[in-house]
């Protein structure tokens, strides 16, 4: 038999495309190879990515409560340097105080010896002659509780009951009344308030801004009776405080001042944007060095409070607005 000839060389050709399918299967072997490797190394890379920001949050959190912490002791040095020792300090939300409120008018003396006195944000009790009429330790220790809303004292002569209120709103007329029962107009009308006021919680990293509107008696709420409330959070990037020396420190808190900035004008975007609405005043709280640049320039009534609150966007909303204290002398 003759033998044939591969004129064409179609199988060397048939060689080489085999060699070539097969370079090609191995090269998609491996493609896929390393495309499971990547996607691999993305998940890993979104997992580190998500558990960073969760570790930041947890940071920025903790960060928030040393802060209130430190204004908190600041509060105590001063109190402890004037050796002011109080029976007991005490929260107030609504509730709180609507309960202070319902105990005090259900008080009554017949010889007319229960005092009411009301001052402002400037007033001292040196403002009035009590003579006798008040224990002096009791009003060396009323004199000496700071508050930005101004301060209420309650006074038995009988002793038995001696106790100051801090309010969530301003008192605005000083007043002292002496009569067979206590004199709770102003609270009362505090408890009916029904203004809208802007709420703002402020911590680098992570604010809280919101709307109160009403809060009237009724209500479900504990903390607001029957407000209406709407908050969001406003959150940044900030790094938590660097504690290294050197040019790292510095390099650091430039970056840090600057991550502030930048969450300082992203509120004070959301401030522009929920106060479209006239509010009749800002109550603050949080960070107060940081409010007070939050809200450098504006010309709504500002009040300042010391408070450490948690829970969800509008509980904080609430419990800023409606914080007050309870003090026993």
């Amino acid at each position: 038999m003759a033998q044939s000839f591969d004129l064409f060389g179609n199988k060397k050709y048939k060689a080489r495309i085999s060699e070539l399918e097969q370079q090609t299967r191995g090269l998609r072997a491996e493609n896929q190879k390393l495309k499971a490797r990547v996607d691999k190394r993305g998940e890993k890379t979104k997992n580190a990515i998500a558990r960073k920001q969760e570790v930041e949050e947890v940071l920025n959190r903790a960060h928030q409560r040393i802060t209130t912490l430190e204004n908190e002791l600041t509060v105590l040095r001063e109190e402890s340097s004037k050796n002011i020792t109080f029976s007991g300090t005490y929260p107030l939300n609504r509730s709180g105080l609507e309960n202070i409120v319902f105990g005090l008018g259900s008080m009554r003396s017949k010889s007319g010896t229960l005092h009411s006195v009301y001052l402002n944000t400037n007033a001292r009790t040196s403002d009035f002659e009590f003579g006798d009429t008040i224990d002096a330790d009791c009003i060396h220790l009323f004199d000496q509780i700071r508050s930005y809303t101004g301060k209420v004292l309650f006074y038995d002569e009988e002793h038995c009951i001696s106790v100051a209120v801090v309010p969530p709103f301003v008192i605005e007329r000083s007043d002292w009344v002496t009569a067979d029962a206590f004199d709770l107009t102003l609270l009362e009308g505090m408890l009916a308030h029904s203004a809208t006021v802007c709420a703002l919680y402020a911590h680098a990293g992570r604010t809280v801004v919101g709307i109160v509107r009403g809060g009237g008696r009724g209500g479900d709420r504990d903390d607001g009776g029957g407000s209406e409330v709407c908050a969001e959070i406003v959150r940044t990037g900030v790094q938590a405080k660097h504690t290294k020396g050197g040019w790292s420190q510095r390099r650091f808190e430039r970056g840090r001042d600057q991550d502030v900035t930048y969450h300082i004008k992203k509120v004070q975007e959301k401030l522009r944007e929920l106060m479209e609405d006239p509010v009749e005043m800002i109550i603050a709280g949080g960070d107060l060095s940081l409010t007070r640049k939050m809200l450098a320039g504006v010309k709504i009534p500002v009040i300042e409070k010391r408070v450490d609150v948690d829970g969800n966007p509008e509980d904080i909303a609430l419990k800023v607005v409606w914080a007050g204290r309870l003090y026993r002398l």
